[in-house]
């Protein structure tokens, strides 16, 4: 497994979301100052995405496999099911920079005026995704509808 690839696994918490409009320089912030999501990359190939601006607000939701390019630094995202219809009609590509527990995923688009954004989203690795479940943490009985 590549260096990029396999620091890429497991969970990340949203820490910011900013975009800035490449002409102006305008910077606005689409989920609000205080965002929240999860984004999960797998061993086997799998990413999903959550995000929202807060409790009870809309969200958005992507999911399907992912590719790694180590050269250039960038993830692909092969959208399978979304929210949003118009991330399945291309692979959404994302250049990906970590340090420590720090996951920065940026990305150009072209607005509908024709202006390209520039957005800039930092994610901070969920430590107690990387735990192991033990019995201590499995003590309540579970309960399944299947």
């Amino acid at each position: 497994m590549t260096e990029l690839r396999q620091a890429l696994l497991g969970g990340w918490l949203l820490h910011s979301f900013v975009s800035r409009d490449a002409d102006t320089g305008a910077q606005w912030s689409p989920y609000g100052e205080h965002p929240t999501g999860l984004i999960l990359y797998t061993a086997d190939g799998y990413m999903s995405a959550q995000l929202t601006p807060g409790p009870g607000a809309e969200f958005v939701a992507y999911g399907g496999r992912f590719h790694v390019d180590e050269q250039s630094a960038t993830v692909r995202h092969d959208v399978a099911v979304s929210t949003m219809p118009e991330l399945l009609t291309q692979p959404q590509f994302r250049h990906a920079n970590i340090q420590g527990d720090r996951l920065t995923l940026s990305a150009s688009r072209a607005s509908a005026e024709g202006t390209t954004i520039h957005s800039t989203l930092i994610w901070r690795r969920d430590l107690g995704a990387r735990a192991t479940p033990g019995p201590e943490r499995c003590s309540s009985p579970r309960r399944s509808a299947y």
